[in-house]
């Protein structure tokens, strides 16, 4: 099983490197000399950076910081179909395409959270559950880290959860998934960054 989600074609492409840099670029580490929080609320801390860089540089950067246990989202794949759901995300104030998500309660492990959301969201629990990859979103100023975790061999299951609408579920053939994508309006980033790990995951593993 494949998905192709993304083709490029590098023709020409003319760089420099300095391979000195390129191989020691941590003995360049920029240092934070100082940090401090300047804001908080229920979900997320904003703390201010004061950086100096190898070059001389001092720099201030803001950055918001997850105050939980990180999030998951989940890939499963039931008879060769990936089941995604459109839910009602209130930053854009629309409805986008997502994977089951969500953080991860205190006292969970990554697959435990990653089993919890598949029942509450789509009505199924994952007998074969395989960690991808940790993935960062925005790491120029945000923190926040989503374990990507794919879920296979799904029984039907079902856990109340706490979203405040019925989700939309959308089941897509893994051989469709390029030309489902491009009719969406509204992606969720990890989204397509999860099928990329798949895709590749896939290509290694058979």
């Amino acid at each position: 099983m494949s998905i192709s989600i993304l083709s490029i074609s590098f023709k020409s492409i003319n760089f420099t490197v300095s391979s000195f840099r390129l191989f020691d670029i941590y003995n360049y580490m920029p240092k934070i000399k100082n940090r401090k929080i300047i804001s908080r609320t229920n979900l997320f801390r904003v703390d201010q950076l004061d950086i100096n860089f190898d070059t001389g540089q001092d720099r201030q950067y803001e950055v918001i910081c997850g105050t939980g246990n990180g999030a998951v989202m989940v890939i499963p794949i039931l008879d060769s179909q990936i089941i995604f759901i459109r839910e009602y995300a209130a930053a854009i104030d629309d409805y986008s395409l997502t994977l089951p998500k969500g953080k991860i309660d205190d006292g969970e492990t990554v697959m435990q959270a990653a089993n919890r959301e598949l029942q509450e969201e789509i009505g199924y629990k994952s007998g074969n559950l395989e960690f991808l990859y940790l993935l960062d979103l925005a790491p120029g100023y945000i923190n926040h880290k989503t374990n990507i975790v794919l879920a296979t061999s799904l029984t039907p299951s079902k856990l109340e959860g706490d979203e405040p609408e019925d989700l939309d579920i959308v089941k897509c053939k893994t051989s469709d998934v390029a030309e489902f994508l491009s009719g969406e309006k509204n992606i969720d980033s990890r989204v397509l960054s999860s099928l990329y790990i798949l895709n590749n995951f896939l290509k290694k593993n058979g």
